[in-house]
């Protein structure tokens, strides 16, 4: 793709603007639905704050990863911790409409900010693999104008990501079910990073292949595994759940 009608410098910017929303907007579906099931217990007033205050720190969290990928790549079983950690997040969206009736003013801006902050750990679990292909993006970018340029590329795509968190909050309120199936899609996003990690990947499919008698495929491998862990999140969550009991 070429833009001849510009300046050669600055249709390289304008280009790697556009590569960057396009990579963002792709991957980024995954962050809209984290969003929506973060915001979807709060009141009805403060849902469109959380969205939009999460997508808003969510750009600056993915401005400062890309500028660190290689240093975050670098820690041994990061995947891993990343994977632990959507589940860990998984869990507590599902376990989030506990004290969702209680109105008071303080327990409103409480369920607030821990909505944003469940927003920007989901962000950072699931950016790895963006801030990778940004970074790609970036390094063919003069150091001068790097980050400026990713910042604006993020800052372009995240009204998508907030309209898609809109739309897929009104999908939750109207179809509750699709809560489940949103947390086992971060239980199968972290069975990917799982295999993804350098340090364990490996060992794990040669578990699941011992356990297949050998004849497992690595297409077979992978969606086991990632079955298994999506079907962990839902069941994780009821743990140490009272029901409250009838009469």
């Amino acid at each position: 793709m070429t833009l001849g009608f510009l300046a050669p410098e600055t249709a390289q910017q304008t280009l790697a603007v556009l590569q960057i929303v396009f990579i963002n907007v792709l991957l980024g579906g995954d962050n809209a639905i984290a969003i929506a099931m973060a915001c979807r217990s709060l009141p009805d007033s403060q849902r469109r704050l959380g969205i939009w205050i999460g997508t808003a720190l969510g750009v600056v969290l993915r401005v400062a990863m890309v500028g660190a990928i290689g240093f975050l790549l670098a820690i041994p079983y990061m995947h891993v911790a990343a994977a632990l950690l959507l589940v860990w997040i998984g869990v507590q969206m599902l376990r989030g409409e506990n004290g969702a009736d209680d109105d008071s003013a303080q327990a409103g801006a409480t369920a607030l900010w821990r909505a944003v902050m469940l927003i920007l750990f989901a962000d950072f679990a699931m950016s790895l693999d963006n801030g990778l292909a940004t970074a790609a993006v970036a390094e063919t970018l003069p150091a001068s104008t790097r980050m400026g340029i990713v910042l604006a590329g993020l800052a372009v795509g995240a009204p998508v990501i907030a309209l898609g968190s809109t739309i897929m909050l009104a999908v939750l309120q109207r179809f509750p079910f699709v809560v489940q199936v949103g947390a086992a899609l971060l239980g199968w996003i972290a069975g990917e990073m799982l295999l993804a990690d350098p340090h364990v990947g490996d060992g794990l499919r040669r578990m699941l292949d011992m356990l297949g008698d050998g004849r497992m495929t690595d297409g077979a491998t992978r969606i086991a595994l990632c079955v298994l862990v999506a079907a962990l999140v839902p069941l994780a969550a009821r743990i140490g759940v009272r029901r409250p009991r009838a009469g």
